[in-house]
């Protein structure tokens, strides 16, 4: 009993639940009320943690049998679960989230159903077809954010909307990038990734050309008076970074690079955050 529990819980991911839920309070910091009651707190929570448990349960399903050679201690291929209760706890998980969603607002919802099914349909056939694939992958990664600002303000602020550009910009930089490291393994599971179709040179130029256009838009909310100084102080670290990574990809398109890049950038991207929260409440 004891190992089909943690069977389960590890099918949910927990670390990405709760950075989900880390992103919607993100994103109610970045909304202009920046508030939030308890029970929305709660409700979010289960949210976040339920629609992303439900699509990483999914995911292991349809990604069983590439798990079987490459993961095989994962939950489904070590046998720890069937496929049936992976399936059924997912579902529960996700109508848990919708729930919570709906017990929310009614914009709450909208944005999470969203969200949702980006994720499901990216897991059953988007991820195969490379730039859409990304563009999903990027849209969900928005999408708590996003969902925290229409939970405080119930729409989404023109400061948000500053912030969502550059991060879908980015991500989708950086999934473009990582398809130059993932060639050989997305040749076995059929994935159209832009590395694959156009060459990794060509991947290296999107994707650096990608992290550029986000670095563009990056001093329109100071300019615009959205966030106070801190932010354009701390977000020119970001931008160095991005900027750096871009050149770095471009002029070597390699997979160790594609790797140390894709990495890299993650740590761009959480400075570029920390910049929008400390020039919206200071």
């Amino acid at each position: 009993m004891f190992r089909k529990v943690k069977a389960l819980l590890t099918l949910t991911r927990p670390p990405n639940g709760i950075l989900m839920f880390i992103a919607v309070l993100a994103g109610v910091t970045l909304s202009n009320r920046q508030t939030m009651t308890p029970m929305q707190m709660i409700l979010s929570f289960i949210t976040a943690y339920g629609l992303n448990g439900s699509i990483m349960g999914f995911n292991d399903y349809f990604d069983r049998d590439i798990d079987r050679v490459n993961a095989p201690w994962r939950p489904i291929p070590s046998g720890a679960i069937s496929c049936f209760e992976a399936i059924f706890f997912s579902a529960i998980l996700g109508s848990i989230g919708i729930i919570s969603a709906t017990l929310t607002s009614t914009s709450c919802l909208i944005v999470a159903v969203i969200a949702y099914l980006l994720a499901f349909t990216y897991n059953m056939f988007l991820k195969q077809l490379g730039l859409i694939g990304n563009m999903a992958v990027s849209g969900v990664v928005v999408a708590p954010f996003i969902y925290g600002a229409v939970l405080s303000d119930g729409y989404v602020s023109t400061r948000l909307t500053f912030f969502a550009i550059p991060v879908y910009l980015s991500v989708l930089g950086r999934e473009i990038i990582k398809g130059i490291s993932d060639v050989e393994g997305d040749a076995l599971k059929g994935i159209r990734s832009i590395a694959r179709t156009k060459g990794k040179r060509f991947a290296g130029m999107l994707g650096g050309a990608l992290y550029i256009a986000a670095v563009s838009v990056s001093p329109f909310p100071y300019i615009l008076d959205l966030v106070s100084w801190p932010y354009i102080v701390i977000v020119l670290l970001a931008d160095i970074g991005f900027i750096y990574s871009a050149i770095s990809i471009v002029k070597n398109p390699s997979r160790a690079e594609a790797l140390k890049v894709k990495k890299m950038s993650l740590l761009w991207m959480l400075i570029a955050l920390i910049a929008f929260i400390m020039g919206s409440i200071t």
